[in-house]
């Protein structure tokens, strides 16, 4: 499963950003959906109710492909990021923003951010990659920083939980049993898009032992359910904070 240091190297040293992150079209296209009206969705129907509360975090920013909608609607942003390359851009793409914090975390710690002090959390195409110590640290390190009453959305890996269970068997048949768990856990013969093992139930376990309320979780939005996040399976959880 990828780890910090493929974190790293892949977002901060590998990828190109060509489009700053726009480029990540796919998930429209396997939807057969305008790239601009998938993407206007998302951020009108998760990002901008839940920015439009107060402060809001953003973990694993990259360089700004949602940043810029939380500025748009959020008095005031947080970004977290284990790359100082992705944080040393947006801090340029968004210099005369003064309202922006930025913060170089070594893992999942968020220390600089105070207790309490959040009403919106954001993540997307981050947590797909995150093994699930990572997640548990991110997940208790959320929980500290939101207000009670505050939301989080959260884009992660959504394999079932069978699937994964069988992992031990499909492990020691080599690369026909790679090949057959990969089409188990995402329907995909090639291109498992670097997911962890990650499945919606174990998500949203992790959550609650956090001290988070899980909403809901979901695979497609829009007035039709047109626009989704299914072509490597992912899952998108909505969490609150008790008040």
């Amino acid at each position: 499963m990828p780890t910090v240091e493929w974190n790293r190297k892949t977002w901060g040293k590998t990828h190109s950003w060509e489009r700053s992150g726009d480029e990540w079209a796919f998930m429209a296209a396997h939807c057969r959906q305008p790239y601009e009206a998938w993407k206007g969705s998302l951020v009108d129907t998760l990002l901008a109710p839940g920015a439009g509360r107060g402060t809001a975090l953003e973990i694993g920013p990259g360089h700004g492909r949602w940043t810029e909608h939380l500025l748009a609607h959020s008095p005031k942003v947080w970004i977290v990021d284990v790359n100082e390359s992705c944080l040393d851009r947006c801090r340029e793409r968004f210099a005369d923003r003064p309202e922006l914090n930025v913060h170089h975390t070594p893992g999942f710690s968020m220390d600089p951010v105070p207790d309490s002090s959040v009403d919106f959390v954001w993540s997307f195409d981050v947590f797909v990659h995150l093994d699930p110590d990572v997640i548990t640290g991110y997940l208790g390190e959320v929980s500290r920083v939101m207000a009670p009453g505050a939301s989080a959305v959260v884009h992660h890996a959504g394999k079932p939980d069978w699937t994964l269970r069988l992992s031990p068997l499909t492990r020691r048949a080599g690369r026909p049993g790679r090949v057959a768990q990969r089409w188990l856990s995402q329907h995909r013969w090639r291109d498992d898009g670097n997911r962890s093992d990650v499945s919606p139930g174990a998500f949203a376990a992790w959550a609650r032992d956090a001290g988070l309320t899980v909403v809901g979780q979901r695979t497609s939005w829009g007035p039709e359910d047109q626009y989704t996040v299914d072509k490597y399976r992912d899952c998108v959880t909505e969490l609150r904070k008790p008040e």
